[in-house]
């Protein structure tokens, strides 16, 4: 396959993804088909992405030839490395080396989960440091094994570009602010390292034989970095000839850079090499540039090797010219500078003649007209004397149209009052000369940032005459700095402010409070069931509704407020001047009615709701951190009392979240020190009053708290993998009790038994081998284990739910629809799972307040489940009368504290041939 894949910013994982699932809706064999895909060389290369194929250890198995062009190796060397091989060479970002636990492929072996747009970069022989972003995700590979497939692109030339464009910035600034040629060298050294994250960088100035060296030899003007490498132990040997036959010499008699792949290897000289390895320098550039009427050079020392090539050495030449103008830019001031002092003296020194004042003045005029930075002369109102054609350039304006008036004609009207602002310095002898930056307007409308240097000629009495002022138009770099703090301060998919500038404002939001008792409001807004949209439409459709939600959020946002992209799914909302909870309500009702109109996307109808976390802080609060945990705690809440709510923080959800806290630590202990047990509530047919089944109950007997509820403990758990060990309990424990149970005598069966299973349980590929092997185990029949799942789950992983209710069918183990009535209650998931059992909620059974639409609804329900041909069970059967009402309209089943409630399993074998008569 062809390179050329520098500037490529497509999600590999999605072209993959998107591919495949194309094909899985045609053939309905998705991982076959992924399988298929791996094993074919022609598909793998026509990917514009790297490919690897890892196995369970992490071997390498397979590769497409864009991989191997990235990472500058063979596929035969590729393919012999193990996953841990020291050749990787891998780092982070940042420099620092990527343990191999912790690099994407190893991650997603070792956790299941995919990896996305991680940013490595790669250490390779014969090649500079290629950085990468890398997608990874779990296959099957042949035998049932598990593999994972790494994809990534080459983002090089990308970094290369903003490394250039941010040294490019910061060489303008230090130009900028030097003061003579030595200093521009000095800054530019110190820029290259600092900025540039290079090792070493020097200037080298040819010997003219006056400045203590030999013609011919290289001296050392300024270095920055590991300057031990040019100087320890070489006292007298530069300015020597010897001393001009390395890179520097070489690249100031041929006028080319001279570029050294390795200096271990192709170092200047046996002692250059040896400290190359001793300071952990790789590889080095040499450019030559004018300085004069001698030759200079600039060297570039990178600890990698290979890493200068043809756009590095582009970029650097770049950087050599600017520094080249800077250097020119001061010796223009300095020679204006000079001729400025001398015509000041010539004008304070009365002893001087005509002919040499003439002298000194035409000197200046010459330096004036000729000069490369716009320059005028202006008189004690600031009216133009005199411009030369660099600042009538730079205006857009003609000498006749400047001449005669002040710059205010064409001054932004915000930047008015600057000049003279600085000018009483000037008057007042506090200063020589002022700096200060504003802004003209030229003739063709166009804004221009400029930087001003004026300073004042005096007579011999220290009267001044006129200015002199010296202009430089800093557009570009002010363009170039504003586009660089913009993507530092703002989201890159919505635009939005991030952390960084939501903590800021929120800061000085805080300290104006401070000064003032002032107060505001931060409200934390998360989506709910994002996810669903991710995994049911995809990524790419999941970061445009959240472009979408932002425009939204951001239409309601007031102007003296600050909208903010959290992370994911979540925004944080800073309201100033909130004085109460009650404004802060209206807030939060003003974000989530945003939300409430459904978004369009390609067609698609997405209805997006959220939750708030809402606190209200004033001076006692203690900062940043402090005020958004509290928004956290708030919005923990408002998720609890279900979606689209908002709740406002108090001082007792500390305390709530520490109990929570400290409450998932016992549970995680619970299970070892047996305060978990099973307890089972029996399921009576109505029609003979006699048990039919037991629905198994967990309880927890906390050692200082008594019981906890599962309604307490069980969300908990659900918010970690504790949740799949209660599962995993709870099976084993039912499974156990329901063997033990013995027959009716009127029927000669047993009842069975049913277990509550969560979400997370569902996305447990273990889960149908995990039912299997406790069947197997417990010796009971499949057909006597009821698996009771809410609506919830059907909704939020119907592709899971489906695939897992299929094999538990497949056994002969049924399912009980819970808490019928009280979720979305879509007909078509009715019809998907086609569930044995419809568990009507107490709710309808057992209402707060009867009335005759509740016995309708009721009645429509136990209807529905009669038309769909299945069992009807109602929970929650406290009094005879509802007894007798669900009798009446053909329930089947039913349990509740009428009957009994959930008991130990040896009481419950005691109720297996009981009669309920009321």
């Amino acid at each position: 396959m062809s390179g050329g894949q520098d500037t490529l910013t497509i999600n590999s994982q999605e072209v993959l993804g998107d591919y495949v699932a194309s094909k899985k809706r045609a053939d309905g064999d998705y991982q076959r088909l992924l399988n298929s895909l791996i094993d074919s060389d022609q598909f793998l290369d026509s990917l514009p992405a790297g490919l690897i194929l890892q196995d369970a250890q992490g071997n390498l198995v397979d590769c497409n030839d864009l991989a191997t062009a990235i990472l500058g190796v063979s596929r035969e060397e590729l393919l012999r490395r193990a996953s841990d091989d020291p050749e990787w060479n891998s780092v982070r970002e940042d420099g620092t080396a990527f343990p191999h636990d912790e690099q994407p492929a190893n991650v997603t072996l070792r956790t299941g989960a995919p990896c996305s747009n991680v940013i490595m970069g790669t250490n390779n022989l014969r090649q500079s440091r290629r950085w990468i972003s890398i997608n990874t995700f779990l296959v099957d590979l042949e035998g049932g094994l598990p593999g994972v497939i790494s994809s990534f692109v080459d983002i090089t030339s990308q970094r290369r570009k903003d490394r250039s464009l941010k040294l490019l910035t910061e060489v303008n600034r230090a130009m900028m602010f030097a003061h003579d040629e030595a200093s521009c060298f000095e800054q530019l050294c110190q820029v290259l390292v600092e900025h540039g994250d290079y090792a070493l960088a020097w200037i080298a100035v040819i010997s003219n034989g006056h400045d203590g060296g030999e013609v011919g030899g290289v001296n050392v003007a300024c270095a920055a970095g590991a300057t031990d490498y040019l100087f320890e132990g070489t006292e007298g040997w530069w300015g020597s000839k010897e001393s001009g036959k390395g890179p520097p010499g070489v690249a100031l008699q041929t006028g080319e850079t001279q570029v050294v792949d390795d200096l271990v290897q192709q170092g200047w000289t046996e002692r250059f090499k040896v400290r190359a390895g001793k300071y952990g320098l790789g590889s080095s550039a040499c450019i030559p540039f004018s300085y004069g009427d001698r030759g200079a050079t600039l060297q570039v020392y990178d600890r990698n090797l290979f890493n200068f090539d043809a756009m590095t050495v582009m970029d650097l030449k770049e950087i050599v010219r600017e520094a080249e103008f800077g250097i020119s830019h001061v010796r223009s001031v300095q020679r204006t500078e000079a001729a400025l002092e001398e015509t000041t003296e010539a004008n304070n020194a009365l002893r001087a003649t005509e002919k040499a004042r003439a002298e000194a003045e035409e000197r200046f005029r010459l330096s004036f007209e000729n000069n490369m930075a716009p320059m005028l002369t202006s008189d004690l109102e600031n009216k133009l004397t005199a411009v030369n054609e660099a600042f009538c350039e730079m205006v857009g304006r003609t000498k006749e149209e400047l001449i005669g008036f002040t710059t205010d004609g064409y001054t932004y009207p915000e930047d008015l009052g600057l000049m003279e602002q600085n000018q009483l310095r000037l008057f007042s002898g506090e200063v020589d000369q002022v700096r200060y930056v504003k802004r003209y307007v030229r003739k063709d409308g166009r804004v221009i940032f400029v930087e001003v240097s004026k300073s004042p000629v005096y007579d011999a009495a220290r009267n001044i005459l006129y200015f002199v002022v010296s202009q430089r138009d800093i557009t570009e770099e002010r363009m170039l700095t504003d586009q660089l703090s913009h993507q530092a301060l703002h989201d890159p998919l919505t635009g939005l402010a991030n952390r960084a500038l939501f903590e800021d404002r929120l800061s000085q939001a805080h300290r104006r409070a401070l000064r003032l008792g002032d107060k505001g409001a931060v409200l934390l807004v998360d989506l709910d069931e994002f996810k669903v949209v991710n995994d049911t439409f995809g990524h790419l459709m999941g970061d445009r509704l959240l472009i979408a939600v932002a425009r939204r959020l951001e239409g309601v946002t007031r102007a003296t407020d600050t909208i903010c992209r959290f992370g994911g799914d979540e925004f944080l909302y800073l309201a100033e001047s909130v004085n109460s909870e009650v404004e802060a309500d209206l807030v939060a009702v003003r974000l989530l009615d945003s939300l409430m109109e459904p978004f369009i996307i390609d067609g698609v109808h997405i209805e997006q709701r959220a939750s708030v976390g809402v606190v209200v802080w004033d001076e006692t609060s203690l900062g940043y951190n402090e005020i958004v945990h509290e928004a956290d705690l708030a919005l923990y809440e408002a998720k609890r009392e279900g979606k689209g709510h908002h709740v406002v923080f108090t001082p007792g959800m500390h305390e709530q979240s520490v109990n929570r806290f400290a409450l998932i630590n016992d549970l995680r202990r619970a299970l070892s020190a047996e305060q978990i047990t099973m307890n089972y509530q029996p399921i009576i047919d109505l029609k003979t009053t006699k048990v039919i089944g037991f629905e198994a109950l967990m309880r927890w007997q906390h050692p200082t708290r008594g019981p906890v509820a599962p309604d307490v403990f069980i969300p908990l758990a659900e918010q970690s993998d504790l949740i799949l060990e209660l599962g995993a309990f709870a099976l084993h424990e039912a499974l156990s009790a329901a063997s033990r149970w013995p027959l009716r005598a009127d029927t000669g069966t047993a009842p069975y038994v049913t277990v509550n299973l969560s979400a997370h349980q569902f996305r447990d590929p273990n889960l149908a081998k995990l039912i299997e092997m406790e069947l197997r185990e417990s010796k009971l029949p499949a057909h006597r284990l009821v698996i009771e799942i809410t609506e919830s789950v059907t909704l939020l992983y119907v592709a899971e739910t489906l695939s897992v209710m299929e094999e538990l069918n497949a056994m002969g183990v049924g399912f009980a629809l819970d808490d019928f009535g009280t979720g979305y209650s879509s007909l078509s998931y009715l019809a998907l799972t086609h569930p044995k059992i419809i568990k009507i909620d107490q709710s309808f059974v057992s209402p707060a307040v009867e009335s005759l639409r509740n016995d309708a609804l009721l009645e429509a329900i136990v209807m529905l489940g009669q038309k769909l041909d299945m069992t009807m069970a109602a929970e929650g059967i406290e009094t005879s009368s509802q007894l007798e009402r669900l009798q009446r309209l053909g329930c089947e089943f039913g349990q509740g504290f009428l009957f009994s409630p959930a008991v130990p399993a040896e009481e419950a074998a005691l109720m297996v041939d009981q009669s309920f008569i009321f």
